[in-house]
């Protein structure tokens, strides 16, 4: 399969910048951001990579950890209400109701938490678990709207049927997720009568979430403009 291209649009001027050369564009906004409007206020620029797949949020550092949680899961996660945690320099920060057990509380502010350069490990449903990593690029003197905001995403993934390689793949059939088992509509039809769970409860849409595929995952609850398939 193709190496798939990934880019996001900047929110501050709309242009798109590839993976690897957005983070840098963003701070130099959030720099002339900051000299425009002072405040005493801290917020941390985000970043979350799983595979060709980011986002980049501001946060404000005085809101607790479960505003980051909650973004997490309304854009790229939720599906069935699973746990989910928080892992950085050995410390765990898990749900409020267990912390005392086994890690440190969600409700703590994330400036008691963060620092320049630090990295997250990240982890929603401690089953068909999803993980990925969220880097802390810069902080900042920047008041935060609603307490995070989004800055980019990467656009839908042109991601190719697995079977033709012609058309852009639409579904996927979670049963056979992990041997290349997204199709067109077409092909779709075809596996169909291949695989018995595909038309019984194996069918499910592609969407731009590391977590498509897996448990009950359907699609996002915000942002729903990029959370579907690839559009030229």
């Amino acid at each position: 399969m193709a190496k798939l291209k990934s880019e996001g649009k900047c929110v501050y001027c709309n242009k798109i910048y590839a993976l690897v050369g957005i983070s840098r564009h963003l701070a130099t906004h959030l720099k002339a951001l900051e000299k425009e409007k002072s405040s005493t206020k801290k917020a941390y620029h985000l970043k979350m990579t799983a595979a060709e797949m980011f986002l980049h949020v501001l946060v404000d550092g005085a809101k607790p950890l479960n505003v980051l949680d909650g973004f997490l899961r309304a854009i790229w996660l939720e599906c069935c209400g699973h746990m989910s945690s928080f892992e950085v320099k050995g410390k765990r920060y898990d749900n409020d109701w267990d912390a005392g057990d086994i890690g440190e509380k969600k409700s703590s502010a994330m400036s008691k938490i963060f620092q320049k350069d630090m990295v997250l490990d990240y982890q929603y449903d401690f089953g068909s678990t999803t993980q990925f990593s969220i880097k802390v690029m810069g902080e900042y003197e920047i008041g935060v709207k609603g307490g995070i905001e989004l800055l980019s995403r990467n656009e839908p993934l042109e991601i190719k049927c697995h079977t033709c390689n012609t058309k852009l793949a639409s579904v996927i059939c979670s049963v056979c997720f992990y041997d290349e088992a997204m199709f067109c509509k077409s092909c779709a039809k075809k596996h169909a009568k291949a695989c018995e769970d595909f038309a019984d409860y194996a069918e499910m849409a592609v969407v731009n979430s590391p977590r498509m595929g897996v448990c009950g995952y359907d699609g996002g609850q915000i942002d729903l403009g990029r959370d579907g398939v690839f559009k030229k």
